[in-house]
This record gives structure tokens, C-alpha cells and sequence, in this order.
């Protein structure tokens, strides 16, 4: 169906060469009639031709010329002709129609009895009339022409139906033939025809309801009364009725007919609709199970994610806790000092990758504790592309193509740099032998249909985007396997050479910076893999962030230490000791409280948010702040919710770690809390 048309539209259009063809059928129709009473009647005589029987008016010859001139006419307009054959036809009725009254073209003979009735002059003019009007497209007046033409000629057309004497005896139909009626009811209805879309005929003949059920209800209302009229005429010739019985009970049977037809027709319609409304209930539950069953095949797709999520963190923190323990027990069972130490060693290395492997978990998750800031783009970039440098052999050439100008975007400059160097590292493992890896920056607006497919799931909103496009000429990808790149523990290389979880932390840090990833490959044509992030407006009154050194740095104090995990506050307060603070610990929130109340005043509070116990801990930090204003809090957790962060948000800017919390980070973030100076970046 053409586009932005209703489905009334349609139909009428489909209907519009039916009309068409009945139209021009008519027009045809009636010409023969007149060409016939012409030749026929008055060249060769036959008086059959002239009149429909012996008594009855004929067709002058005046009449049938005006009738073969309006079928002209009429064709013409049906087969689109020049408006100047329309005209013509139109200006010859009305010049027939004046020479007629000042001398009737018709032989001396018959002007005793027949002759150009009143109403055939009106109807010829009114055709005449309706030809102009049309050709100029003056629809409204042509229509009302053509429908008084109509109505005229059907009061003769009753008349004869009924044998109505009295009606010829008028002025205005006398000598009327009937085949003229006949002939200027068809021509009449066929110039309707030719617009079927205009005026009451429109109504009439549309594809709505209410035109559908007058296209029923008339015919029964039309030949309901004809019928009854009849009969009525007929008990009045036969005097089988008084003249008041049969007004009544013809002005009953009309009624009764009208009401018949309406209450028939409006049961009809009324079936229709409950049964277009039982379509359209069947519809909605089929589209309800259609969905029931697409939500079924994602949550079977979910779970098998989930089957391979839970796997292969299975597999790696396995692997882990082997080399932990492993190396534990080596230490508890191997007296020597140095070897001892090795063991140390591999068991932080170990934990560390842990750590990461659950940053990455939660990344990919959108989930981990992202620190973003404003960073121009080159600024952000150029690390990611020094530290690759020291890892791409030297087979491969990196090609940089940067326009960021002075785009600058709001995200975490590391976890960045992170994302950028697996997707080069994956650019650099896809390369068999020598190729080439570019690297394209862009910042301007995009549209809807550039950022298509970046935010995944997501729908990323139209508007200014910085983008990164690394584009090698390895292998590639079939379609397959790009759309499931991106999956947790995918992975195309061979077992140990990774975690499959490269490309899906990328994504995840992406869509939890508000941009989005999109990978285009084909096999043998390479891979782009292509970052966007929403390029930001800086205030003229903020700068960009400079990059802080952090140092080890010893102080003293009193800490308080509030978690509910023994093994963890414990390690934490070991951490905390061996640089020289003195530490109190606390297993929730309401004992943090008592403490305080009884007089205890650490110069800072490190709290878990997550908690037993109605208080969290950032319910703790806001009871602080409200309390003992000056005391510094500083937060931590394994997991960082968004829940937690909107609540966060509420209390001022509260100092966060990550678990696990790596020695030299706990320190910094002490030192810092506490307010001391950097002495190492001041040696």
C-alpha cells in the first residue's frame, strides 16, 4: 500500500476504475440512444425509435442532438480531452436549446404534439452547464447543476411510473418522452460518476462505514416505497380503500420500511464491528504469545549467557585461588627466606589478577566505580597509543588519522586508555604476519542512523559524539561472530591465550560513559571496532584536570575501621598499623555510633556501605557529617550500585575505594583524607 495512505483510501482508489468504466459505460449508452432516435426515428421514420409507444411523447430531434452533445462531452471528460471539445459541446446544447424556442427543429407535422418539453430545456441546460463548470474544475457548482438536473428529471420518470396523467398536464413536463427522462437520468449520473470522491456522491459512494450502510439502506427505502405506492395507487383505482385509511397505512408502511431497513442494516453493522472486535482481541493475544515466546527465547539466551559468564569465572578464579593457595602453602611448609618470598610474591601477582578479572566483571556489567572527568580526547588517547607502541612488533604499522579538535568528554582517563589498548591488542593478535593498524578520531554531530547499533541494547540519542575507529587489515570476522564479540568469555583464540572478556569490558565501559561500541568486520577485509562518546560543553570557569602524583607517605592517627567482615577489617587494620596509625574497629554502623557517643574522636572513619543492620554506611557517613562536622569518612565496597551512588549523591562528595583495596591505594586515600602534603612528590 503507498505510503501515508488510510486504508478508505485504498479502497476508494481501488474502486475508482469500476466507477470509471460504469461511467463512460453510461455515457456510451446514452449516445447510442440518441444517435439511434435520430437515424432511426427521424431520418428512416421508425416511430418506435421516435417514441417508446403510440401515445406517449417522442424525442425531438432538438433533444437527442443536446443529449449526443452532452455524451460527447461526458467521454470527453472521462478520456481527460482538451477543455476546448468540452466547451464546445457544452456552447452547442445552449445554442440548440435557444434556436429550439424561436423555431422547434422539428417537422410541421408533429409540433401539434410533440416538441421540446420545459423540462428538457432545464435539463440540457443544466448539463451544458455542469460540462463548463467541470471542465474548469469548478466542482462544487457543477455538482449542484447536475443534481437539480437529477432531481427534475425524476419526478417525470415517477410520473410515468404511476401513469400520473396530471403530471403531464403541467407545463413544465409536457411532451416529455420517457426515454428523454431515461437518457438524461443516465448522463446526468454518469457526469456524478466522474467525480466520485466530490459532494454527496463522495458520501455515497466512500469506503466508510456510514457510506456502506446508505448504499444498503437506500435501495430497500427507494423500492420499499415505489412498491407501496404502487399499491396504494392501485387500491384507489379498485376503491378498495377510503382516501384517509390509505394515507394512513401508506404513511405507515414507508415508516416501517425506513425502519426496517435502518434496524436491519444497524444489526448487520453491529455484527460486523463485535466481529472485527473479536479479530482484533485474537490479534492481541496472538502478538501477547508472540511476545510471551520472544521474551522466552531472551530469557533462554540470558541463561546461557549466564551459563557462560558463571563458567568461565569459574575457570579463572579457580586458576587464581590455585596459585594463592598453592604459593600459601609453600610458604608454611618452605623454612628458606628467599624462596619464601617468591611465593609471596606470586600470591599478590594472583590476588591482583583476581582484582582485575572482577573490575573487568563489573565493567562489563556497567556496575564498577568509575571516576569521570573532563579530558580533551588527544589527551585521553595518546598513553593508550605510547604504551601499544612498546607491544605491537614491528611488522605492524600504526597509522593515526586524529581530528578531535577541541572535543572534550566526561569519562575515566584510565579505564579508557584500558578499553583502547584491548581493542589494539585484539587488532594486533587478528594481523597474521605484516599489516596495518589505523587509528581514527572524529568529533562532530552524528545522527540517528550514524549511531545506530552503537549503544547495543541501548538507543544512543542523536547529537555531538567523539569517536575512535581502529581499523586493522587482519582476518576479520563472519557475522556470527561479530555480533557475538562482544559476549562475556568469547573468544576466538586459542585456550590460555585469553579471558574472553576484552571486548565486553570495552563495551560495558562505553555504554556506563554514556557512548556505545559497534564492531563492522567481514572475513578477509579486517575489523573497525568503533567507540563513541557524547562530546560535552565545558564551562568557561572549569579546567581540565591535571593528573595528581600519589607516594607512599607514613602518618599518625587514629582511624576507625567499620566493617562487618572480620577477616577483611582485620587485614585493613593490619594495612593501617604497619604505616604507624592506631585503629579501632567497628562490625556496623550502630557500634561506629556508640563509640563516638562515648567520646571516642579518630581523625578518620573508613566504612563498608553494605552492612547488617538498617544503617549502611552511607547512612553512617551522613549521621557523621551531621554530628561531628570536620571528621573525615571514606567509603568502601566490593559492589557499587547505582542505588547507592544516587544516595551517595545526597550526602556531599564522600572519597570511595574499590575492593579489593591495594596497599598503596589505601594510602593515598588516607593521606588524602587526612589532608597531609605529598612529601614524595615534593623530594
Amino acid at each position: 500500500m503507498q505510503e501515508g495512505l488510510s486504508i478508505g483510501d485504498a479502497e476508494s482508489i481501488a474502486l475508482r476504475p469500476d466507477r470509471r468504466s460504469f461511467g463512460t459505460a453510461l455515457a456510451g449508452t446514452v449516445a447510442l440512444i440518441a444517435l439511434s432516435v435520430l437515424i432511426l426515428g427521424w431520418v428512416l421514420g421508425i416511430d418506435a425509435f421516435r417514441r417508446i409507444a403510440p401515445g406517449y411523447p417522442a424525442m425531438v430531434p432538438a433533444t437527442a442532438a443536446d443529449i449526443l452533445l452532452g455524451s460527447i462531452g461526458a467521454l470527453a471528460l472521462y478520456r481527460r480531452a482538451a477543455r476546448w471539445i468540452i466547451l464546445t459541446a457544452a456552447s452547442a446544447i445552449v445554442v440548440l436549446v435557444i434556436v429550439n424556442l424561436n423555431t422547434p427543429l422539428l417537422p410541421a407535422e408533429y409540433r401539434s404534439r410533440d416538441g421540446m418539453s420545459v423540462a428538457s430545456m432545464l435539463a440540457a441546460l443544466l448539463l451544458a452547464t455542469g460540462l463548463a463548470m467541470r471542465s474548469f474544475r469548478i466542482h462544487g457548482v457543477a455538482i449542484i447543476c447536475t443534481t437539480l438536473a437529477s432531481a427534475l428529471i425524476s419526478v417525470c420518470l415517477i410520473g410515468y411510473l404511476f401513469d400520473a396523467q396530471d403530471l403531464f398536464d403541467n407545463p413544465v413536463y409536457t411532451k416529455m418522452a420517457l426515454h428523454t427522462a431515461i437518457a438524461y437520468l443516465a448522463l446526468h449520473g454518469s457526469l456524478l460518476l466522474s467525480e466520485p470522491g466530490k459532494g454527496w456522491i463522495g458520501v455515497l459512494l466512500g469506503p466508510e462505514t456510514g457510506s456502506q450502510m446508505a448504499r444498503r439502506v437506500l435501495p430497500v427505502i427507494i423500492a420499499a416505497t415505489l412498491v407501496f405506492c404502487m399499491f396504494t395507487k392501485r387500491a384507489v383505482e379498485t376503491h378498495y380503500m377510503t382516501v384517509g385509511f390509505r394515507l394512513a397505512l401508506l404513511t405507515y408502511l414507508i415508516i416501517a420500511a425506513a425502519a426496517v431497513a435502518v434496524i436491519g442494516f444497524a444489526y448487520l453493522a453491529n455484527l460486523a464491528e463485535r466481529r472485527s472486535v473479536a479479530a482484533e482481541a485474537d490479534y492481541i493475544k496472538s502478538e501477547l504469545r508472540r511476545k510471551e515466546m520472544e521474551l522466552a527465547a531472551e530469557r533462554a539466551q540470558k541463561v546461557e549467557a549466564l551459563g557462560l559468564l558463571v563458567a568461565g569465572v569459574a575457570h579463572d578464579f579457580n586458576n587464581t585461588l590455585s596459585v594463592v593457595l598453592g604459593n600459601l602453602e609453600l610458604m608454611e611448609a618452605n623454612p628458606d627466606a628467599e624462596q619464601r618470598q617468591g611465593y609471596l610474591a606470586e600470591s599478590i601477582a594472583a590476588a591482583n589478577r583476581a582484582a582485575l578479572l572482577t573490575q573487568q566483571l563489573l565493567a562489563y556489567g556497567r556496575k564498577s566505580r568509575l571516576s569521570p572527568r573532563l579530558v580533551r580526547m588527544d589527551d585521553a588517547l595518546d598513553p593508550a597509543l605510547t604504551m601499544f607502541r612498546r607491544v605491537c612488533p614491528a611488522s605492524i604499522e600504526i597509522s593515526r588519522d586524529l581530528a578531535f579538535g577541541e572535543a572534550v568528554v566526561r569519562l575515566d582517563a584510565v579505564a579508557f586508555q584500558q578499553a583502547v589498548l584491548n581493542i589494539l591488542i585484539n587488532a594486533r593478535d587478528a594481523i597474521e604476519g605484516g599489516g596495518t593498524i589505523t587509528v581514527i578520531g572524529r568529533a562532530g554531530p552524528m545522527t540517528a542512523q550514524d549511531v545506530a547499533g552503537i549503544g547495543g541494547t541501548d538507543t544512543l540519542a542523536p547529537g555531538a559524539y567523539a569517536t575512535i575507529t581502529v581499523r586493522d587489515t587482519g582476518v576479520g570476522m563472519d557475522p556470527d561472530t561479530a555480533r557475538r564479540a562482544a559476549e562475556p568469555f568469547f573468544t576466538t583464540k586459542q585456550s590460555g591465550s585469553g579471558t574472553g572478556l576484552g571486548l565486553s569490558t570495552v563495551s560495558g565501559f562505553c555504554r556506563q560513559s554514556g557512548g556505545g561500541m559497534r564492531i563492522e568486520s567481514s572475513p578477509g577485509h579486517g575489523t573497525d571496532v568503533i567507540l563513541a562518546f557524547p562530546v560535552v560543553e565545558r564551562p568557561k570557569d572549569e579546567d581540565l584536570p591535571t593528573e595528581v602524583a600519589t607516594t607512599r607517605h607514613v602518618a599518625c592517627g587514629g582511624i576507625l575501621v567499620v566493617d562487618d567482615d572480620e577477616p577483611v577489617h582485620r587485614v585493613i587494620a593490619n594495612q593501617l598499623e604497619l604505616d604507624g596509625h592506631s585503629v579501632r574497629v567497628a562490625g556496623d554502623a550502630e557500634e561506629a555510633l556508640a563509640l563516638l557517643r562515648e567520646g571516642l574522636r579518630p581523625e578518620l572513619v573508613i566504612a563498608d556501605i553494605i552492612m547488617p543492620g538498617a544503617m549502611q554506611g552511607y547512612d553512617l557517613a551522613a549521621r557523621i557529617r551531621q554530628r561531628y562536622p570536620g571528621l573525615p569518612v571514606l567509603l568502601m565496597s566490593g559492589y557499587d550500585s547505582a542505588a547507592n551512588r544516587e544516595k551517595l549523591a545526597t550526602i556531599g562528595d564522600v572519597p570511595f575505594l574499590q575492593k579489593p583495596i591495594n596497599l598503596g591505594v589505601l594510602r593515598a586515600a588516607v593521606r588524602q583524607a587526612l589532608g597531609e602534603p605529598d612529601q614524595g612528590a615534593g623530594a
